[in-house]
């Protein structure tokens, strides 16, 4: 599709489909996660409590599809679920499966709840799951407006005696890449049915979930259980999406401190566990650039104006180039600590195989010659990706032609480059448009 076509709005449909369970592991309640989907108030017969989010205007359809066998008082929610969290006695159980989906835009409303029907029914409810399918209209992480699918899985097959043995079908990431080109190919059947001409492709035009939902202001006790569970979801969105803590945080400024950031993501994240992975993935984004005063943070779109604004007499191009890179005075072993925390893969790279194997055992990164790697790269062999981190040791070695195809990968992959010269550590963001391979040279001379 050309760029003349996106001018006139003729997009590509969107594709978005996410797997996961409820955990008690995590503090989670699946009494909550169904009230959460459904937006019904729900009593917890465990703690004696209400869970309620029917003030959630942005239901669309909700109902209980029930499979073969199935005991019909499960058509009821709240009996569904609390034997549900009854028959899982291990305080690390796995209560549900969860599905989200992007649905296709401009679907006819009938269209919407079959296309739902349509795809959990025989992967689901035909091989005796029960399912708990939600449909909600809501503004997503893009800005656009669609309706997404919120379905609760029993994790237990259907027996004679109520719930049996729990059903272990549905891990690995070949099963979950089946059911999405299956969500895919049923988004197309139904878009071509109602005469729509924006077809999805699975994979190549996914798009990221809603946006980051508001907790509720009152913190009284009886709201603790839905706070929880809103900010346990948002923090899965920001491991997944870190810009959008950098999208809430500039909203109303455009710079902000560490210490906004932190608490932000503390605000947004359920557990100890949740907040520190989502804070590494926030601090480790290559959309997130440090000031040149050295204690604020802003965005690359958005961190020339802010500098300019500051120094007058700075250009937009000098400014981004000055907070495009970050020098840094942590150590190498600070740095790999917060990466792997972020769950990024880092990279080694030498000025020969033998000096990369000497960096590779001083700092335990797995590297290689640079030489061996920039032939790799000529073959479109071992590229990088957008979690990647690539480390360069003894950077002022490297060759101007050297550094502008590193600088040329790391920006096409939208990964993280950092060169190292002795103890100073150079970290440049693979999407920073302000730094060319002569400043990028320069500044490692």
């Amino acid at each position: 599709m050309g760029r003349d076509d996106a001018r006139r709005g003729f997009a590509m449909a969107t594709h978005f489909l996410n797997v996961g369970s409820v955990r008690r592991s995590e503090g989670r309640s699946v009494i909550s996660a169904a009230a959460y989907c459904s937006r019904s108030r729900l009593r917890d017969a465990k703690t004696l409590r209400d869970v309620d989010f029917s003030a959630g205007n942005d239901l669309v359809h909700s109902e209980i599809l029930l499979p073969r066998g199935a005991d019909v008082r499960w058509a009821e929610r709240e009996i569904l679920w609390n034997e549900v969290e009854a028959v899982e006695s291990r305080s690390n159980a796995q209560l549900a499966l969860e599905i989200e989906a992007a649905l296709p835009d401009a679907l006819p409303a009938g269209d919407e709840v079959g296309l739902c029907r349509e795809f959990v029914t025989p992967l689901f409810v035909e091989r005796g799951r029960v399912v708990d399918v939600n449909l909600h209209r809501a503004a997503g992480a893009d800005g656009h407006t669609r309706v997404y699918l919120h379905a609760l899985l029993s994790m237990r097959e259907i027996g004679p005696d109520g719930f049996g043995k729990k059903l272990d079908d549905w891990h690995g990431p070949k099963l979950l890449m089946q059911w999405r080109k299956r969500w895919a190919m049923l988004s197309n059947k139904y878009l071509l049915a109602a005469g729509r001409d924006r077809l999805i492709r699975a994979g190549a035009d996914a798009v990221r979930g809603r946006d980051l939902e508001p907790l509720f202001d009152d913190a009284a006790s009886e709201r603790l259980a839905e706070n929880y569970e809103i900010a346990w979801r948002n923090g899965e969105r920001l491991l997944g999406e870190p810009e959008l803590a950098l999208r809430a945080l500039t909203h109303a400024s455009a710079s902000f401190s560490r210490r906004e950031m932190i608490a932000f993501v503390s605000k947004n994240t359920a557990g100890k566990e949740q907040f520190e992975t989502a804070l590494a993935r926030v601090e480790c984004s290559v959309e997130l650039v440090r000031l040149a005063d050295g204690e604020s943070f802003s965005t690359r779109s958005l961190a020339a104006t802010v500098q300019c604004s500051n120094d007058e007499s700075m250009s937009a191009s000098d400014a981004l180039g000055e907070v495009s890179a970050t020098e840094t005075s942590r150590t190498l072993e600070e740095a790999i600590a917060q990466w792997e925390r972020a769950g990024l893969r880092i990279r080694g790279v030498g000025l020969t195989y033998e000096t990369a194997k000497a960096f590779e055992k001083r700092s335990g990164i797995k590297s290689v010659g640079v030489h061996g790697l920039l032939g790799r790269w000529k073959k479109k062999q071992d590229r990088l990706a957008a979690t990647d981190v690539l480390v360069v040791n003894d950077a002022k070695g490297l060759s101007a032609r050297q550094k502008e195809w590193m600088l040329r990968a790391t920006r096409a992959a939208r990964a993280k480059l950092v060169l190292i010269d002795g103890i100073q550590i150079v970290e440049i963001d693979g999407g920073a448009t302000g730094l060319s391979p002569k400043e990028m040279t320069a500044m490692s001379d």
